[in-house]
């Protein structure tokens, strides 16, 4: 068995972004060698990728991390991780607490996104999942964990499996900041 790993990440100025972002990564890296040693297939090459884009917006510096992993079947398993930080508060900002600010905040994602989504030409065939969709915006924080503060709006990350079949790919959708009342 062969490993390959090729990732990438930032630096920042900023501690405790770099320490929470280092933190994923390593747990990133211990779950993908741990994998490896147990399963057996010889003559095999695990692979692990991770890119990531930067979005700004205010005070906020959010890191998207799109990571693929690949240990046999019949395709890698690609995820989306958000990390978002507040430099004026010097803290790493979830999900939870953007809802905790806002009473409203997840049922006005909900809509949003679905509304926005439904535009999608995946939502516009005979095969279209409406569960899939529906359960996947569901008003909830783990359906919107996946966040980042850019110049357009919020953008909400969408995994594969998500709101759609893993065929389908993962989908973004943008909300305008004046549609959340976002402090």
């Amino acid at each position: 068995m062969k490993n390959e790993i090729r990732i990438t990440y930032p630096r920042t100025e900023y501690s405790i972004l770099n320490q929470e972002i280092k933190k994923y990564v390593d747990s990133l890296l211990d779950e993908f060698m741990e994998y490896g040693k147990s399963t057996i297939q010889p003559n095999f090459t695990y692979t692990l990728d991770m890119y990531y884009e930067k979005y700004s917006y205010q005070f906020y510096l959010s890191y998207v991390f799109f990571t693929s992993v690949y240990t046999g079947g019949a395709h890698p398993n690609n995820t989306i991780h958000t990390i978002t930080y507040n430099k004026e508060k010097n803290q790493i900002i979830t999900i939870s607490n953007l809802a905790k600010d806002n009473a409203d905040l997840l049922k006005i994602l909900s809509e949003e996104s679905r509304a926005i989504l439904k535009k999608y030409p995946s939502f516009q065939t005979s095969y279209f999942q409406k569960d899939m969709l529906m359960e996947g915006t569901e008003p909830r924080l783990e359906n919107f964990r996946n966040f980042a503060f850019s110049k357009e709006g919020l953008i909400i990350f969408f995994e594969q499996y998500q709101v759609a079949p893993y065929s389908d790919g993962s989908f973004r959708v943008v909300i305008p900041y004046q549609k959340l009342n976002l402090n």
